[in-house]
């Protein structure tokens, strides 16, 4: 019997040879590199054999990778959406008399504020420079933390204390103060610390940069980054890792009440600080972290003894946020200075879209029909009754579980293109326009006083929280939500010339695994209000859940590997497998013959259609929780009964596998 482990081996050496890139020769399979670097000639894509490579192999095998990407995307035609994005912004700067505040007022004064603003001139903004010299000059903990709230609500820095506005994972419909855990500072990772210092020896030095812009000598310099480092490496040993490394950090949430973080924070005024930032007091009743033991190291760390490390950071932090601003007036931040040989017109457009949230609006009006948003409810209604009979047909499921399921699936919202609303106006009409860097600082500021004024107000659960010009979908367990952008809208995701099972398969099968994430080892552990509770469960449902989960893991992990050697983290991506395969199910569900799941796993395969160099590749494997493409096709077909029935599939094939080996989620 042919070995399905080869099979992933073949497809992969396939999609690679085509590149030129090095591959792993495995013993037995055709299509993999000889000696001397030459390919053997395939045999023909047959659906038995190698599902994928029958799907996508033919636009693969032509296609070429931009220069120094390490992926392709064979779905959606590159650069389609950014130039969509780019028109937007070209018709708004052509126009004018736009009224103050709206975004098209935004974007055309961003754009011509940014094309008339000197970044060579060696002149530092006056104000970002004083503020700079504001962090040297305090003398005590209290002064800094004064200046840190004024560095988030003025130029959009984060805090040292990690606090920001987020969803409440233990509480129905509300928003809460949280305590997030640090994995990194200053772009040195903690994960990355477990392995090198090197990322600590990047803080030293930049801090000491920073130091010897506000004019100090460098032997004092260099002792204030040596000490920021040490800072940074107390707050990573303080760390509980296990949380950091975690895909299901919800189980690590704890609720706090205010005194309860005044008697944590034993070094710092903290509620002095929320009045600084702009929460009211009456909000301040209720906080979440997830890792309470870095939460008293940062309390540690606010200590008289580290206040010139303390003050390095928190220059490092605001002259990283506006660093173009600032290399071409400090000539000690020189070797940061980014060189840019992109034109003027590539230069601002990227600044709008990468920073302006008022792109997504107007992209969506322009892109986005009535038409094509009832076809999406539609299908979402359709994918919604799929799993209506997937989950009633869960004989393994008590009743009462399989009810608060259903309860739990009727609950789900969709959130489309249609819910993008442009903003008041009159809370943005007056920003700073004197210049650029003023601009963008305010710009920021009002994104902030937006944020903490969540807090005041009920969870909303048809917020727009993911780019709708970003091609993609998500799933909000908190919010019981599911995301689908506009831009994943596109051929092949939806065609709507396209017979409805393409269609199914593809945009449809996106919609299902999205929503087959509210069911998925983390999302099932959320209540039918999107409350974090694993005991909502009938606890004899957990263990035939605990089990399921198992048999899933070594499924993937065992029976599959790429390059015939690296497995599939079984455990890593077991949420997303889930996923997956519940999604099929579920779409399969809606299917009643042969012709009509041929179209949709068909439809299902393009929507993985890509590649990667083979080093991309295993890094994927090593930290990624969404399985390889090829593995999201083959695999999860290879588990489902009716994809044998429809394709014929018997032992000795390469898409077979042991009816005892098969599994499923529902």
């Amino acid at each position: 019997m042919k070995n399905i482990r080869r099979y992933l081996a073949l497809s992969l050496s396939i999609i690679c040879v085509s590149t030129g890139c090095g591959m792993v020769v495995t013993e037995g399979t055709a299509g993999v590199t000889s000696g001397n670097g030459a390919a053997t000639e395939l045999p023909p894509a047959d659906p038995k054999e190698d599902f994928f490579r029958y799907v996508n192999g033919d636009k693969l095998a032509d296609a070429e990778f931009e220069y120094g990407a390490v992926t392709y995307e064979g779905t959606v035609e590159p650069d389609l959406v950014e130039n969509q994005v780019k028109d937007v912004i070209r018709s708004v700067v052509a126009g004018s008399g736009y009224e103050k505040g709206t975004e098209e007022d935004i974007i055309k004064t961003a754009y011509d504020l940014f094309l008339a603003y000197d970044f060579e001139a060696p002149k530092v903004p006056a104000e970002l420079d004083s503020m700079l010299h504001q962090i040297d000059a305090v003398t005590s903990v209290d002064e800094l933390i004064a200046l840190d709230a004024r560095l988030e609500c003025d130029y959009g820095i984060p805090n040292m204390f990690n606090l920001s506005i987020d969803n409440d994972y233990l509480t129905d419909g509300a928003y809460v103060l949280s305590f997030s855990q640090y994995t990194s500072v200053m772009d040195a990772s903690f994960e990355e610390l477990e392995e090198s210092y090197s990322g600590l020896n990047n803080i030293k030095d930049y801090g000491s940069i920073m130091l010897q812009v506000m004019g100090h000598d460098k032997e004092y310099s260099d002792e204030c980054g040596k000490n920021l480092g040490i800072l940074v490496n107390d707050l990573y040993n303080a760390t509980d890792m296990e949380v950091a490394k975690s895909l299901m950090y919800y189980k690590y949430i704890k609720a706090y009440n205010a005194k309860e973080i005044d008697e944590i924070f034993t070094n710092a005024d903290i509620q002095k600080f929320l009045d600084a930032v702009g929460v009211a007091k009456d909000k301040r009743d209720r906080f979440t972290c997830v890792d309470e033991g870095q939460l008293r190291a940062v309390n540690e760390m606010l200590a008289p003894e580290n206040l010139d490390a303390l003050k390095t950071w928190r220059m490092a932090a605001l002259a990283g946020k506006y660093q173009r601003f600032l290399t071409s007036g400090y000539s000690e931040l020189s070797k940061y200075r980014r060189i840019d040989y992109s034109t003027d017109e590539d230069r601002v457009l990227n600044e709008i879209m990468s920073t302006y949230e008022e792109t997504d609006p107007l992209y969506v009006e322009k892109n986005y029909s009535k038409e094509t948003d009832d076809a999406l409810i539609a299908l979402c209604d359709d994918v919604k009754e799929g799993y209506r009979r997937v989950i009633s047909g869960a004989d393994w499921l008590s009743e009462g579980t399989k009810k608060g399921l259903l309860t739990k699936l009727e609950n789900i919202v969709y959130v489309t293109g249609q819910d993008s609303k442009r903003h008041d106006a009159s809370e943005y009409k007056n920003l700073a326009t004197s210049d650029y860097f003023e601009f963008y600082r305010s710009y920021l500021s009002l994104r902030h006083k937006r944020n903490i004024d969540k807090l005041s107000k009920p969870l909303d659960r048809k917020e727009v929280t993911m780019a709708m010009q970003m091609i993609n979908a998500c799933y909000d367990p908190c919010k019981n939500n599911v995301t689908i952008t506009v831009a994943i809208t596109n051929t092949p995701f939806y065609d709507a010339k396209a017979d409805y099972y393409t269609n199914l398969g593809a945009l449809g099968g996106v919609i299902a695994h999205e929503i087959g994430h509210a069911f998925d080892n983390t999302g099932i552990l959320f209540d039918d209000k999107g409350v974090y509770d694993p005991t909502w469960i009938d606890s004899a449902d957990v263990d035939k859940l605990n089990g399921k989960n198992e048999k899933a893991i070594r499924y993937f992990e065992d029976e599959y590997t790429i390059f015939g050697v690296y497995h599939v983290d079984g455990e890593q991506t077991l949420g997303e497998n889930y996923a997956d395969l519940g999604g099929l199910e579920c779409i399969l569900s809606l299917t009643e013959n042969a012709e009509q799941r041929k179209k949709l796993f068909e439809g299902y395969a393009t929507s993985w259609c890509g590649k990667m160099v083979d080093t991309a590749l295993i890094d994927q494997l090593d930290s990624d929780e969404h399985s390889p493409g090829i593995v999201r096709v083959n695999a999860v077909m290879s588990t489902v009964d009716l994809f044998y029935d429809t394709y014929g599939v018997k032992e000795g094939d390469g898409m077979y596998v042991a009816p005892e080996k098969r599994i499923s989620r529902w």
